[in-house]
């Protein structure tokens, strides 16, 4: 399948969504503009606070208002592009607390984000974090960014990859109650994630032989039926039927071993079962520069892999970090390069 980004004659346009106003994503944003990115248009679905947050930082380059991602926007050499979608009164909220009010808000930003995408008005959206309850207090009932990416771009098959140089890992089930996870594990499921992450790491980053690590359910992997049935029952069957198609996937893996250094050596990515085992060693390598990525939707979407940072919230030092980090990713596969 020829790659609709490639080739691209003008900088991408990258849509950023604020976040929950009441977190860090303000903040993160100016700092991640304040050294130099790869060459984009950014379009900021926000709020007009955030100039008040860029006067308390002291932002050095131009924040450009617009009514439209059609009405000349600056690139990102000179500053970013502000979409105001909400004007917040500063007595609505507190910074560093959310409430109905900002989650209704952060809810709104990635609305109109999804809605331009889907029209090609913009090549590809990265998100700043939401705080959940409020999100779901503003009227939302989607699980998080993920399930709301999904549900209007009305993907059929979807899930969440975590990126980063060293370590790639999609997850099976998303943002489930621990002990949930098992009933809601699937032969097809598992299926549809390891063909996700063949079809990413082919397309995205050149692999043409990837190689897959899939991790158990149960300690040790079932320990051959005695701590779980999963494995034997669900997840070796889906492995061995891509093995017999020439793949490389291997499986199940101890999952507490299958992050030591020479495992991560033999896999391009790996497939976890539930969102806790994925994420841990993940942040635990990756923290300040992974990102996550959605797999599945029409668009490329990336996002930070940190939440809202309220403890830390209008203080000045959140780092902006993993939000340089997706939009360096967002650029590159907007172009159709590959990382």
């Amino acid at each position: 399948m020829k790659n609709q980004y490639a080739k691209m004659q003008t900088p991408p346009k990258i849509g950023i969504t604020l976040g929950d106003p009441a977190g860090i994503g303000p903040e993160i944003i100016l700092k991640a503009y304040q050294k130099r990115l790869p060459r984009h248009i950014s379009i900021v679905y926000g709020d007009v606070l955030l100039m008040d947050v860029a006067n308390a930082l002291s932002f050095p380059k131009k924040i450009h208002t617009i009514r439209d991602v059609t009405a000349s926007p600056i690139e990102s050499r000179d500053g970013i592009n502000l979409l105001p979608v909400t004007a917040l009164r500063p007595s609505s909220f507190i910074v560093g607390h959310p409430n109905a009010t900002t989650g209704r808000a952060a809810g709104r930003y990635i609305e109109k984000a999804i809605h331009a995408a889907l029209h090609h008005e913009i090549d590809a959206v990265v998100t700043c974090p939401i705080q959940k309850h409020a999100f779901h207090k503003g009227g939302y009932s989607y699980p998080g960014h993920t399930e709301m990416f999904a549900t209007l771009t009305d993907a059929q098959r979807y899930t969440m990859m975590m990126l980063s140089h060293p370590l790639k890992v999609s997850l099976v089930t998303l943002h489930l109650p621990l002990q949930n996870v098992a009933t809601a594990l699937t032969a097809a499921r598992i299926q549809e994630v390891i063909e996700l992450t063949l079809t990413a790491l082919k397309r995205w980053f050149g692999i043409s032989t990837p190689r897959i690590g899939v991790l158990g359910l149960n300690p040790h992997a079932g320990e051959e039926g005695d701590l779980g049935w999963e494995e034997d029952r669900l997840i070796r069957p889906v492995i061995q039927s891509f093995q017999k198609r020439g793949d490389t996937v291997e499986g199940p893996l101890p999952p507490d071993t299958a992050f030591l250094k020479e495992k991560l050596k033999r896999y391009d990515a790996y497939i976890a079962m539930y969102h806790d085992q994925g994420l841990i060693p993940f942040k635990l390598m990756a923290f300040h520069t992974g990102v996550n990525c959605t797999l599945g939707l029409p668009f490329p979407r990336l996002s930070v892999d940190h939440g809202t940072g309220l403890d830390i919230a209008g203080k000045g030092i959140a780092d902006p970090s993993s939000l340089r980090s997706a939009i360096r990713w967002a650029v590159a596969f907007s172009k159709g390069k590959r990382m």
